[in-house]
């Protein structure tokens, strides 16, 4: 009887000695590294956006009257990059030595599943103090000093900490924690939403070697 064309790939990529198994296995091992190279070249080309885009939005948070909150986006973004860079086994992936494409793909894997949750702990504060350092640009800019004084004329009561009621800044205080709290829900949708496709080839491309190998 003659076999499936799933159990001819089957036994192909299990058994180095049948003859298709030079292929199939140089197949899985190109598509591995093709997976796994361009998610590090996405991550790359993110980090380079954020070291450049950051200083732009800066000279733009400055233009328009805003230049203290611009500079805390700048340095917090562009940190955690810096701070990211101290840690190379988390910004660089080094592949085992003498394994197959299933075992490279499973280390990967788990190397980026380790990345994930070391930006998920430590990019979750950055969304907080970008928010403080928005509320921040929004009260230092001509309009937002307009509706300060038009709060504290119509509230002279208030107690104010360097010209600005404290209840304001009881509010955003509050308001970035919530955002703190939410930060690893942010992060996971911000993930998402740039890696989502190539996470599931991979995620598949690992579910198909573990059906071959039974």
């Amino acid at each position: 009887m003659r076999k499936t064309i799933e159990a001819t790939w089957r036994d192909a990529f299990l058994n180095p000695e049948a003859l298709v198994a030079p292929k199939v296995n140089d197949l899985y091992t190109r598509k591995s590294m093709h997976i796994a190279d361009r998610i590090q070249r996405m991550q790359r080309i993110n980090e380079i956006a954020i070291v450049i885009g950051a200083p732009i939005a800066w000279a733009l948070y400055a233009a328009l009257g805003m230049p203290y909150g611009g500079a805390i986006i700048c340095i917090a973004w562009v940190g955690l990059i810096v701070v990211r860079r101290q840690f190379p086994h988390i910004t660089r992936f080094d592949a085992p030595v003498s394994v197959d494409s299933y075992q490279y793909l499973k280390a990967f894997q788990q190397w980026l599943k380790n990345r994930l949750a070391w930006g998920r702990r430590v990019q979750r504060h950055i969304y907080a103090l970008t928010f403080i350092a928005l509320a921040i640009g929004i009260g230092e800019s001509a309009r937002g000093q307009v509706l300060i004084r038009a709060l504290v004329e119509s509230f002279p009561d208030l107690t104010l900490v360097n010209g600005v009621p404290l209840i304001l800044i009881v509010v955003v205080g509050a308001m970035a924690v919530v955002v703190d709290l939410l930060g690893g829900v942010i992060f996971d949708f911000d993930v998402n939403t740039v890696y989502r496709h190539v996470f599931r080839k991979l995620d598949e491309m690992v579910a198909e070697m573990e059906e071959l190998r039974g």
